[in-house]
């Protein structure tokens, strides 16, 4: 291994760390270089915007949070290998330490360190990883759906009604393959927008955290007429507080193995449980209207963005619900302000609406040539090109400005703003 491989490790114990300071400075050329961070949050974020070699875990009170972070790191992109520390007889008296250990190595743990670390079982088990090339293989010819969040700085601007015809729109294409997130825990509608009556929700996952997986996160969830598949909130506010951005967390990086795309609806809140669904997002539309108030809020959003580190590659902004009234921006006023170009434009149309307070998602119905309908079916071919490893960006030649798709879509407005 070369002398810049990066070991992350997952512990504020400074005596751990003073060990593997230690026996790190005694491997000369091979000397990886260490980070540590205190919490699983920190980690995630972390490996989001600096992924390491390796990450090392200590084992806690709880044997099975190991087993849980060795899956989500093998789901991550790229699949990241778990060593797990150990104190010899340092579990329970009535712990199989045995059976810990076996456990761990079914659920993915790669290795095990004893402690105290040594130079030279810290130098063995870097060299089994860089030698044993086939225990990496299977990690990386596997492949993970793709997330994409949508959020907004307030209500009202269907973000809710984007996210779940999105979700439709792909699942008419990829049945089964399309999983619909709503994360906005307290408030949650988009059971009632998919007019179905679930019988569990992402409460039910929290209160089966110990034992989740993949597959239980496609058992808990409603299928859709339409091929889609709904993870809803939680049923009122006293559930909701069941849910914390771990669990978000968790249920995103086993729902990318289990589907094609994964689709997260938000709360118009900026929380620690948006922020984990933003860690693990390929990308995040931003919704909002043409109107002054959502501009100077948006613009207080994309502020936040960058301040956590959401680059800006990784954004799309939306105009929802374009019309020309008294007071409202245009399209070109927009972008100005932003400093963004913008990637999406859907027009005000009330059968939207009417579909909305029916429960028929509008991407299932038959207004095909509208221009809604031709704005979401563009939005929907492009969380396709995500998973073909060629999604255009926001701020690239496909943005509706630029788009030679879009000129026509914008004509009638731009005739209406310049009249």
């Amino acid at each position: 291994m070369p002398s810049t491989t990066e070991i992350l490790t997952l512990s504020d114990d400074s005596q751990l760390q003073d060990e593997l300071q230690t026996a790190c400075s005694s491997l000369g050329e091979l000397q990886p270089r260490l980070r540590f961070v205190g919490d699983h949050h920190a980690l995630m974020e972390t490996i989001r915007s600096r992924p390491p070699a390796l990450v090392l875990a200590p084992f806690g009170d709880k044997p099975s949070e190991i087993s849980n972070l060795a899956r989500e790191l093998s789901s991550s992109s790229p699949p990241i290998p778990l060593v797990a520390v150990f104190q010899p007889y340092g579990f329970g008296d009535n712990v199989s330490e045995s059976s810990v250990l076996i456990e761990a190595l079914r659920s993915g743990v790669r290795d095990f360190l004893r402690r105290p670390v040594s130079t030279t079982e810290l130098r063995t088990l870097l060299d089994n990883l860089t030698d044993g090339v086939g225990l990496n293989r299977g990690l990386s010819d596997r492949t993970f759906g793709r997330v994409v969040t949508f959020i907004s700085n307030k209500g009202g601007v269907g973000k809710s009604t984007l996210a779940v015809n999105t979700g439709v729109g792909l699942a008419l294409q990829h049945p089964g393959r399309v999983l619909l997130i709503d994360a906005s825990l307290q408030m949650g509608v988009a059971s009632a927008l998919l007019n179905v009556q679930p019988e569990s929700t992402l409460t039910d996952l929290a209160r089966e955290r110990d034992r989740l997986d993949s597959t239980m996160v496609r058992q808990v969830a409603t299928v859709h007429s339409s091929g889609l598949h709904l993870l809803s909130a939680p049923a009122d506010a006293i559930e909701a507080m069941d849910v914390d951005d771990t669990l978000i967390a968790r249920v995103i990086t086993l729902a990318r193995q289990a589907y094609d795309y994964v689709i997260i609806d938000t709360f118009p809140m900026f929380d620690r449980v948006i922020v984990a669904a933003l860690d693990l997002s390929d990308r995040a539309y931003i919704v909002m209207e043409n109107v002054v108030p959502t501009l100077l809020g948006v613009v207080r959003l994309l502020d936040v963005l960058e301040r956590i580190g959401f680059s800006e590659s990784r954004q799309a902004l939306i105009i929802n619900r374009l019309q020309r009234v008294g007071g409202s921006l245009s399209l070109p006023d927009i972008a100005t302000r932003l400093g963004r170009p913008i990637a999406h434009v859907l027009p005000f149309d009330k059968r939207v609406i009417a579909a909305a307070n029916a429960g028929e998602p509008i991407a299932q119905q038959v207004f095909r040539f509208g221009r809604f309908s031709r704005g979401l079916q563009r939005l929907v071919f492009e969380v396709e090109s995500l998973a073909r490893g060629r999604g255009d960006v926001a701020g690239s030649p496909q943005s509706a400005e630029n788009d030679p798709r879009m000129t026509a879509e914008l004509a009638p407005h731009r005739e209406q703003e310049d009249a």
